[in-house]
């Protein structure tokens, strides 16, 4: 039994953070619309003394990991990296024996490799903890299948999409960046950005990034017998630096979370104390105050309504395969019982906006969007492996963002017919992402019995030159990579939790193998040596401290003998994927279901590959675009 609410709204937005938020903006700005988010997450940021406990939750926090000042919530429970372990007596992934899937966490994984990524179930979304790096796309990964044989085409090129990239970034996030500082593989800047410049300045590079140009821009390594120029690129953020001519920051005039320019805090993930980063919290701010909820909308003016702790747990469809509703669930705090009957809101348009893996369980729940059979299917990320060591002079890390620049010549190439293209990211923050540090240099030396001055000079000798580099792979779409559902697997309002079959092929595991070659390469221009059994133990005292992939390590894999240990970037994507024809894709390239013409899927479960390309700017572009589709479709209606 449920209760159905009066009001009829133009769109039913499910989900508040950057795809929904986007979508919402897009439409509204066009006035005279009225528009409903639900987000099954808290508000837990939108004021100031909220957004400061937040802070606090995160300085008063062992681990610092990414949800670390954002609570798990019962009753919309979110993953977290804490719980990823390996996956023992790995099932067939068509039968899913339940006494083999490890559900200790808010996923049910079933292997054989662990799914390593997370998210944050909160009104903003996981941009309350993303990086912020704002890359496009490069042109040749819309063509990835004609040009390399492998994966598949999107339904588009580059130059459709470039210029929902250029209002994503301006009208968005606001990007800081530099059109001519970034260096890629066979591409010229005014072919790829034409006279556009992004509306703010770089953010400057760290001191780590100026060392590093200095001693390998211009160099030549051999990486699998062929020749790669190293150059380094600054990364374009969604950070505020300084506004170029008379660009207004996001949010801004009248938002206090605008937020102050970036400070360098290097604790981006999880959470910048002065919202210097942008979060989706800014757009819904401005889309509150400019768009109040009422009941009139006006010509000039839309109607938008935010409704948190709303779970939804159905997509309600009628006979003529229509949407005919969201049917969610509300709660009045984190672990109470549910606070009303499930209530159903009614929409002219329906959009899911959760995240790749939210929709399609959501999807798969209701039944909907499904007669490709591909919903949940082609689970895609960014499978990372790191590479740490010790720089021969200090490069004092934690001065600036956790990255502000990167390498890109493996972004594309003719060796993408063999195995993944990777970027490769430079870490600001020494080895606190790849070993614990300085907590863990700290804990060895004085289990190496080193103390008191001692101690301080090592710590003053080691922590100033630790440096790291995340390479981070291209995975491409698999069928045998899906989310699904099971009646076994519920959370506390008795919606499903993501059941998910996960692993990688030999296309990314050979993609390490050439990553880590190019990585050792790099070390040694820069003159990081490999770890001697002959080192002094009170400066070298454990290896762990030097780039090591152990066995034990949940996300350990092996390729042609060697070993490697990946873990989650955080992409999650390809769940419900555009395409040209209904058998072959859930989506068409309006963003539109084949199945239901008024209900559009967002985000980047969309999106066919992933490149290499963090995906929070593609999927941006594509939400501006799905907000430009709503807009043509109701006026269409009128």
């Amino acid at each position: 039994m449920t209760d159905e609410l009066d009001e009829l709204y133009d769109v039913v937005i499910v989900g508040g953070g950057i795809a929904g938020a986007t979508v919402a903006k897009t439409i509204a700005d066009t006035g005279g619309k009225r528009i409903l988010i639900l987000e099954a997450g808290r508000a837990t940021g939108m004021s100031a003394d909220k957004y400061g406990s937040l802070v606090e939750a995160f300085q008063t926090s062992l681990a610092k990991v990414p949800n670390a000042p954002y609570s798990n919530n019962p009753n919309a429970p979110q993953p977290d990296v804490l719980d990823i372990k390996q996956i023992v007596n790995q099932p067939d992934p068509d039968e899913l024996p339940r006494s083999r899937i490890d559900d200790s966490g808010y996923f049910a994984q079933s292997g054989p490799l662990p799914f390593q990524s997370d998210y944050t179930r909160a009104l903003g979304g996981t941009t309350l903890h993303w990086l912020g790096t704002c890359l496009r796309m490069l042109p040749n990964d819309f063509h990835i299948r004609t040009l390399y044989g492998q994966g598949v085409d999107w339904p588009m090129t580059y130059e459709d999409l470039r210029p929902y990239y250029e209002r994503a970034e301006t009208h968005i996030i606001g990007v800081a960046g530099s059109t001519t500082d970034q260096h890629y593989p066979g591409i010229d800047d005014l072919t790829y950005f034409g006279d556009y410049e992004y509306p703010m300045h770089r953010v400057p590079p760290s001191y780590l990034d100026q060392v590093l140009a200095d001693r390998l821009d211009g160099r030549t390594i051999s990486v699998q017998g062929d020749q790669y120029k190293v150059q380094m690129s600054n990364s374009p953020a969604g950070r505020n630096s300084e506004p170029r001519s008379r660009y207004q920051p996001v949010g801004a005039p009248g938002n206090p979370q605008m937020g102050e320019r970036c400070e360098g805090n290097a604790n981006c993930i999880p959470i910048c104390p002065v919202q210097a980063k942008y979060s989706a919290l800014k757009t819904l701010y401005e889309l509150m105050r400019l768009h109040p909820g009422t009941k009139s909308p006006t010509a000039s003016r839309s109607s938008v309504t935010i409704i948190s702790q709303a779970v939804a747990t159905r997509i309600e469809i009628d006979e003529h395969r229509r949407v005919s509703g969201i049917t969610y669930q509300t709660y009045e705090a984190e672990g109470a019982e549910p606070s009303s009957l499930p209530l159903t809101v009614r929409g002219k348009r329906y959009v899911l906006a959760a995240n790749a893996i939210e929709n399609a369980t959501l999807l798969l729940a209701s039944g909907a969007a499904n007669s490709s059979g591909l919903v949940g299917r082609n689970l895609m990320d960014h499978p990372l492996i790191l590479t740490w060591g010790l720089m021969p002079v200090p490069v004092w890390g934690f001065r600036g963002p956790l990255s502000t620049s990167g390498l890109e010549m493996f972004r594309d190439g003719a060796f993408r017919s063999r195995n993944s293209a990777f970027r490769i990211e430079i870490g600001n923050e020494g080895w606190s992402f790849a070993a614990d540090a300085p907590t863990s240099t700290v804990k060895t030396l004085i289990d190496n019995g080193v103390f008191g001055r001692e101690l301080r000079s090592t710590i003053g000798r080691v922590i100033p030159r630790q440096f790291r580099l995340a390479l981070e792979m291209e995975q491409l779409p698999e069928v045998t990579n899906f989310v699904t559902i099971d009646g076994a697997y519920r959370n506390q309002l008795g919606g499903f939790r993501p059941v998910i079959h996960y692993d990688l092929p030999d296309y990314v595991r050979e993609g390490f193998a050439m990553a880590k070659e190019a990585s050792d390469a790099m070390y040694a221009l820069l003159g990081i040596p490999p770890l001697l059994p002959t080192d002094d133990p009170k400066e070298f005292p454990y290896p762990r401290e030097y780039t090591e992939y152990r066995s034990t390590d949940p996300g350990y894999v092996m390729y042609e003998n060697k070993g490697f240990s990946f873990q989650g970037a955080g992409h999650l994507a390809g769940t419900h994927r555009m395409g040209m024809a209904s058998n072959t894709s859930v989506v068409n390239p309006q963003q539109r279901t084949w199945d239901h013409d008024n209900l559009y899927l967002a985000g980047c479960g969309n999106m066919p590959t992933v490149g290499t390309s963090n995906p929070t700017l593609t999927m941006t572009a594509l939400s501006v675009w799905l907000g430009d589709t709503i807009v043509d479709d109701l006026a269409a209606m009128s």
